[in-house]
């Protein structure tokens, strides 16, 4: 699978920009907190780069070995090989899920006490961390408090409003956003060289566009691709069933073609499309638009929307978002909102 295969190994490799740059800097100082936060949604990168964290501080020759100037994992020494091998007796990889109970914390707080047996540091890795129980909290946060001098708790969850604030006022936080669509290309590019593959440039931006902002997904979608041997944009769309690109909703809207708004949208909940996932592309894409008819970001706009009917959009879009967990029918909101736009723009 291309997700496991070409899952990040070193700081450089993290698609996530922002991430990317974040922990550099923060490594860069040898600075190490006994307490992380990864927070973000599903398939953004947050277990891949805590197991790369996990090299860093651990690596026989980086600068937490005092050996040369790079903050990145080399890769090669024992430390980093058992690491990204899953057998490091140092690095522990917990679900929180499964793992929520009072007493499985307990005995988790009871090995503290054993030193490393192999390396630098012991790396507790807890994954969706807020499926703990509030006992299961209570006795963490002291452990946050006063961790053993070679500990580290790396803990990840898609749900941050879920912890206590106590909990996230203990470590150092790293925010993973959507995949961006350059952030994916990036990453399907680092794929397709691998695998010496020969894709299309519009497959790769179609496949971007609808990977519901997921690293792993945008992977998953890369590997269809090429099992299904797929060469132009129209087999792309029929493999995930859809009968349109999602870019062309916006020109639909743009145009004031309420029929082939209807169209699209019916086609995309026939082909089992989320609208979660399809109102934030949208979005998006006219964030990008608003930020470009003010000088930021692109320098052309994509869409012929002016600033004040860009504005409507994003305000009845993002009102419909919020009608979506409570409406019987799950694309009633978006289709309002899009009427509702073209009703007014024909006044």
């Amino acid at each position: 699978m291309y997700y496991l295969k070409y899952r990040p190994q070193t700081i450089e490799e993290i698609d996530n920009e922002d991430v990317r740059t974040r922990l550099k800097n923060v490594l860069s100082k040898k600075t190490i907190s006994h307490s992380w936060l990864l927070t973000g949604p599903k398939g953004t990168g947050k277990t891949s780069s805590a197991r790369i964290l996990a090299k860093a501080i651990n690596c026989l020759d980086n600068i937490f070995a005092d050996k040369g100037k790079s903050e990145e994992p080399c890769n090669k020494c024992d430390n980093c090989k058992l690491i990204t091998n899953g057998s490091a007796m140092d690095v522990i990889e917990i679900d929180g899920a499964s793992n929520r109970k009072i007493d499985d914390v307990r005995e988790l707080i009871d090995k503290l006490k054993f030193a490393p047996v192999h390396m630098r540091y012991k790396v507790y890795i807890i994954d969706e961390v807020h499926m703990l129980t509030s006992e299961s909290f209570n006795a963490l946060l002291k452990t946050l408090e006063e961790p053993p001098a070679n500990t580290i708790f790396i803990l990840a969850t898609t749900e941050l409003d879920k912890l206590p604030k106590t909990i996230i006022s203990r470590c150092l936080r790293l925010n993973f956003s959507h995949a961006k669509k350059e952030e994916v290309l990036r990453q399907l590019g680092r794929i397709v060289k691998g695998e010496k593959l020969t894709i299309s440039k519009d497959i790769l931006e179609s496949i971007a566009i609808n990977c519901d902002f997921s690293f792993r997904d945008s992977a998953k979608l890369l590997e269809e691709v090429v099992l299904n041997s797929i060469k132009t944009k129209e087999e792309f769309f029929n493999l995930i069933g859809l009968a349109e690109n999602k870019e062309d909703l916006l020109h639909f809207v743009q145009e004031m073609d309420v029929k082939k708004v209807l169209i699209f949208i019916e086609n995309y909940d026939i082909a089992g499309g989320s609208f979660k996932s399809l109102t934030e592309y949208l979005l998006e894409e006219l964030h990008a638009n608003l930020l470009a008819q003010n000088g930021v970001g692109e320098e052309k706009t994509k869409y012929q929307f002016n600033a004040k009917q860009t504005s409507v959009l994003i305000r009845l879009i993002t009102e419909s978002y919020g009608k979506l967990k409570m409406s019987p029918i799950e694309s009633l909101p978006l289709e309002m909102a899009i009427l509702e736009y073209i009703q007014t723009q024909k006044i």
